[in-house]
C-alpha cells in the first residue's frame, strides 16, 4: 500500500487535473506526456488503487528498460480500470520519468477533460504509426491487442484470452527486435453486465467505418441502467483487480520475419498459451 494522501496532495492532484484539462488532446503527440502531471496525480491514483479496486499485482519478472511491447488482455468496456490499475502500479514500481506510452481507441480523447488528462499520462492513438513511434523513442509501450472486441466480450467470456486475427502486435515486436512482456487481469469485468458485444449490429451498422468500433454491446452499467450499443465509459463498481506481469518474450527472430506469417504465429502462440495459463491460475485463486 502506498501512504494515505495528504490533504495537501490531494489538493495539488485536484489543481493538476484542472491545468490539464482546457490542454488541446494531441493523440498523436508523444511530447504530450506530462511526467509532471503523473507525479501531482499519483497519489489520488494511489487511493483508488488501494482502497476503491483494492489492485493486486504480482511481479514476475520486472519490466525491461528500454523499448518493449507490455500486452494485456482488456476488460470492462471503455470505462477501463484494468488499464488504471495497470499504470498506476507502474508508475508505483518505476518512478513517473520512466517513458511509457499506452495505446488506446480513439473514442475516450473526445471525452471532455478525460481525454486532456489521458494524453498527459502518456495515451496515444492506437495505430501501427504511433507504436512504432513510440518504440523508437525507447519507451514501454503498453497495448491491448483485442482492442474493444476484448474489452466488450460478454460477461460470460470474461476469463477469456483470445485476441482473434489481431498479430500486428507481434509483428511490430519482430520489426523492432523487442520484447513482448505479457500481463493478465482479472476482476474488472465484474464491474458492468455485458449480455452481447454486439458484433453483428455494429456491422449492419458499419460503427467500424465511421467510429472504428466493432461492437455494439448490450447489457447493464452504471450509471445508464440498460446499456444498448454505444460503448460508453461506465463508472465501474468497486471490484477487486488482481493483476499478473509474467516474464518477457523474447521473439528472437530477424525483422524480415515480421512478414513470414508462419513465424508470427509461432510468436503468438507462446505469447497466449503463457497468457491463458496465467489466467486460469488467477481464475482459481479467485481472489478478485
Amino acid at each position: 500500500r502506498a501512504p494515505p494522501p495528504s490533504a495537501s496532495e490531494l489538493a495539488r492532484a485536484a489543481r493538476a487535473r484542472l491545468r490539464v484539462a482546457s490542454r488541446r488532446v494531441c493523440p498523436d503527440w508523444l511530447v504530450a506526456r506530462d511526467p509532471a502531471f503523473v507525479a501531482d496525480v499519483l497519489p489520488w491514483m494511489n487511493l483508488l488503487y488501494d482502497d476503491y479496486f483494492r489492485c493486486e499485482t504480482e511481479l514476475c519478472a520486472d519490466i525491461p528498460e528500454g523499448p518493449c511491447l507490455i500486452v494485456a488482455n482488456h476488460n470492462g468496456m471503455t470505462g477501463t480500470p484494468d488499464m488504471f490499475c495497470h499504470m498506476t502500479a507502474y508508475w508505483r514500481r518505476y518512478g513517473t520519468e520512466r517513458v511509457a506510452y499506452g495505446l488506446m481507441h480513439d473514442m475516450p480523447f473526445h471525452v471532455p477533460a478525460a481525454g486532456a488528462w489521458l494524453n498527459a499520462a502518456g495515451a496515444i492513438r492506437a495505430n501501427p504509426e504511433n507504436a512504432r513511434r513510440a518504440l523508437q523513442s525507447g519507451a514501454n509501450v503498453l497495448v491491448f491487442p483485442g482492442g474493444d472486441v476484448d474489452a466488450c466480450k460478454p460477461f460470460r467470456e470474461r476469463y477469456r484470452i483470445d485476441f482473434g486475427r489481431r498479430r500486428g502486435f507481434v509483428r511490430l515486436a519482430i520489426e523492432h527486435g523487442v520484447p513482448i512482456v505479457p500481463v493478465v487481469s482479472v476482476g474488472a469485468h465484474e464491474s458492468l453486465y455485458i449480455l452481447t458485444d454486439g458484433r453483428g449490429l455494429a456491422r449492419r451498422l458499419g460503427l467500424a467505418r465511421r467510429f472504428r468500433s466493432n461492437v455494439a454491446p448490450v447489457g447493464l452499467a452504471l450509471p445508464y441502467g440498460l446499456l444498448v450499443g454505444v460503448a460508453l465509459p461506465h463508472l465501474p463498481l468497486p471490484v477487486r483487480i488482481h493483476t499478473r506481469i509474467l516474464p518477457s518474450i523474447d521473439p528472437a527472430l530477424p525483422a524480415g520475419a515480421a512478414n513470414d506469417a508462419k513465424a508470427v504465429e509461432t510468436v503468438y502462440e507462446r505469447v497466449v498459451t503463457r497468457m491463458r495459463a496465467a489466467m486460469s491460475e488467477l481464475r482459481a485463486a479467485g481472489r478478485h
